[in-house]
């Protein structure tokens, strides 16, 4: 999960291209549609993606023309082209996994289909948006999928790993790291639950456990060498958190997630132990 800066995309001005462009076979069916879409996207911008404020439709003829559009961007919708392939190496902003690869529609386009090629509605993201569906408020209060062109509080450590029964295998879950108090915590705690906890987040924090079980070095590179003390391990995985936050522009992306969990006090009491072993050779397994 991310904070994401918009593409700096001229929305209005491609809609107008789009409609008046006579060499695309859309032409001239989109044209009566400008208006309402230019009103539509400032709406959006307005409420910050939020579905309750957002009502206008176009036809099914109007609303597949723009589907195929966004499918085959023409000269004007050069950005969704642009925001493919510049989206694909870094974390998804919806739930922090190692990669993106596609284009997720914050409002499902067949629901919201004005906003198929609105940009500040095509999300970079893994295939955790098929996860969602087209799920956008929860039951209780507060509670939606939180928005990377909107959502401040993705720049902020929202989740955290949690490890009980420390040993080779682990019980792993995740944690919030946010208080009840966090005036978007309903929102937060949904987005979690409905996103992320579906996701291979715990796979993948049990894979990195095994390997820092087995050569810790691998996963904290300070820890070649054994540490003489708490504080010692202590500085080490901050120094490590630093550099993956550093690394992948995210406080919420899944290494982050996991060294982070490394830091909790049982947690770090128990590597601790081990690390500091002095019959332990240095980097050896951890058992």
């Amino acid at each position: 999960m991310n904070k994401l800066v918009p593409h700096p995309a001229a929305d209005a001005a491609a809609v107008v291209k789009l409609a008046n462009d006579k060499r695309l076979a859309s032409f001239p069916r989109l044209a009566n549609l400008v208006d309402t879409m230019t009103a539509a996207y400032l709406a959006y911008d307005r409420s910050q993606g939020a579905p309750m404020f957002v009502f206008e439709f176009p036809t099914a003829e109007q609303a597949k023309l723009l589907k195929g559009h966004y499918e085959k961007p023409p000269k004007c919708l050069q950005y969704i082209k642009d925001m493919r392939k510049v989206s694909e190496p870094r974390p998804c902003p919806m739930c922090g996994s190692m990669h993106t690869g596609t284009l997720d529609h914050y409002l499902p386009k067949a629901d919201f289909p004005l906003f198929t090629i609105f940009s500040k509605n095509l999300i970079p993201a893994c295939k955790c948006n098929s996860k969602r569906g087209t799920k956008l408020l929860g039951g209780q209060a507060g509670e939606r999928f939180l928005h990377p062109y909107y959502d401040n509080c993705l720049s902020e450590r929202i989740i955290r790993a949690q490890f009980d029964d420390l040993g080779d295998v682990p019980r792993v879950s995740l944690e919030l790291t946010v208080p009840r108090t966090h005036n978007q915590y309903a929102a937060i705690a949904f987005h979690v639950r409905e996103i992320v906890e579906k996701t291979a987040i715990k796979g993948f924090l049990s894979d990195q456990w095994s390997a820092l079980y087995r050569r810790p070095s691998l996963v904290v590179r300070d820890f070649k060498v054994n540490c003489r003390t708490q504080a010692e391990v202590e500085t080490a995985l901050t120094e490590e958190l630093d550099r993956r936050d550093d690394y992948h522009r995210s406080k919420n992306n899944w290494n982050s997630v996991f060294v982070r969990g490394l830091l909790e006090p049982a947690v770090l009491a128990w590597l601790t132990a081990r690390l500091t072993d002095p019959n332990r050779a240095d980097d050896a397994p951890l058992g």
